[in-house]
């Protein structure tokens, strides 16, 4: 009795355990998908919808599965764990952009040259896979791009007094005393957590002094020593406890319309346009404006901008004909105009595909576009042209920086001490 019973608990469970299991048929290509564009991220609604109408249109022939992957840092790690110690995954997103060419050098990943020369690649903009290739080939697509326009807010700017915002930094810390004088914040700093508003500031700093060519030398250029010292002047300027702050103190204070100036991608255009962040039913975009890097007196930069890719596609290589066919039916799906169009208007993103914008377009997303058409030229952030040990060392750096350990030419030596510690 207690055997029969025993047989009848342990079929339960595999019955159970099959019921579970996905439900494939015999003859569907399975692509696998780890992917960040889930839970919270700005383009998750919207490509969870794009996968669900290409798995309805390609039932029974193509599925598309998602891995859900929330963490960011966490998942960076899985995928170049992964790549280096084994195969790549079916399809995946990499955003790191000092990455790239050691992947598309591994060999594990497609080249998909061949599609795009086939008409696929005249769906995106024109040199978008230059510094990318390796040998001619192009087997990592960039997808999403980010820039990194100035984001000011008029009202404020009227209430110190200013009818424009600066053209020239001499310029700019002139308003700065000004705004200051009148109670406000001029632009928000952060040197704890990632550091990340005050690397894109001295993104823009290094840009406006060394030009277009600024990496040419990596961090002997003197540009970088040189914008390290206009970053800490930036410091008397900014938001209450800047050196430990984070992330969500700059925008907690520009949110809070004290704040004049503001730093970051286009995934943050959203929040200009929430009725939770307006105040007296007033959105904070309706006081906003958008605009270029000033110049740098002196400087080499001349209408440049700061950008990056923020989000590539690479789809391993493939034995299988068929199950190549199907990724590759995925990819042009996903890269189609109409559906990048659709996924800009729903995230803010930008992206590297030529797509006419939707009518329903932001304004303020208008003006970015506008800025990344007429820009004559276009420059990483540091956090991308620069190792990971960089971005690691760069928010003690800047601590170090600021309250006078180091000055400009030692808290690069600092960057680059932790750069070759890491090699």
């Amino acid at each position: 009795m207690k055997k029969t019973i025993a047989l009848l608990l342990t079929l339960v469970m595999v019955f159970g355990l099959v019921a579970s299991m996905p439900a494939y048929a015999d003859d569907e290509i399975v692509i696998n998908f780890p992917s960040i564009w889930v839970g919270t991220d700005s383009k998750a609604a919207y490509m969870s919808k794009l996968i669900e109408d290409f798995n309805a249109e390609n039932a029974g022939k193509i599925k598309v599965v998602v891995e859900e992957q929330t963490d960011y840092q966490g998942y960076r790690d899985k995928i170049r764990t992964t790549i280096t110690t084994g195969s790549a995954p079916d399809l995946c997103i990499l955003d790191t952009t000092f990455d790239i060419k050691a992947y598309a050098e591994s060999g594990k990943f497609m080249d998909l040259t061949p599609y795009l020369n086939d008409g696929w690649g005249d769906t995106f903009v024109d040199g978008a896979f230059d510094a990318w290739s390796v040998d001619g080939k192009v087997s990592i697509l960039p997808f999403e791009s980010a820039i990194f326009p100035l984001i000011y807010n008029t009202k404020i700017f009227a209430d110190i007094g200013w009818d424009h915002f600066p053209a020239t930094y001499d310029e700019f810390f002139q308003f700065c005393e000004d705004a200051k004088a009148k109670g406000y914040n001029a632009m928000g700093q952060m040197a704890g957590d990632n550091a990340w508003s005050s690397m894109l500031w001295y993104s823009l700093i290094a840009e406006a002094i060394g030009g277009k060519d600024v990496y040419a030398d990596g961090l002997d250029n003197p540009a970088f020593a040189q914008a390290a010292d206009v970053l800490k002047k930036m410091y008397d300027y900014t938001i209450p406890g800047a050196v430990s702050a984070t992330a969500s103190d700059v925008n907690g204070h520009w949110l809070q319309r004290d704040t004049a100036i503001y730093l970051n991608g286009p995934w943050w255009i959203g929040n200009l346009y929430k009725e939770e962040n307006a105040v007296d039913g007033v959105l904070l975009a309706d006081d906003c404006d958008v605009t270029v890097n000033p110049k740098f007196e002196g400087g080499l930069g001349d209408n440049g901008l700061v950008t990056t890719v923020q989000g590539f596609l690479a789809a391993a290589k493939q034995d299988d004909p068929a199950k190549e066919a199907a990724v590759v039916k995925f990819l042009q799906y996903l890269t189609d105009p109409a559906h990048v169009s659709e996924l800009a208007l729903s995230s803010g993103a930008m992206f590297f595909v030529k797509y006419t914008p939707s009518p329903e377009t932001s304004v303020i997303s208008q003006k970015f576009t506008e800025i990344a058409n007429n820009a004559n030229y276009t420059v990483l952030h540091v956090n991308g042209a620069f190792p990971t040990a960089f971005s690691t060392e760069f928010p003690t750096a800047v601590q170090n920086l600021v309250s006078g350990n180091v000055d400009g030419k030692g808290f690069v030596e600092e960057l680059e001490l932790a750069i070759e510690m890491a090699e």
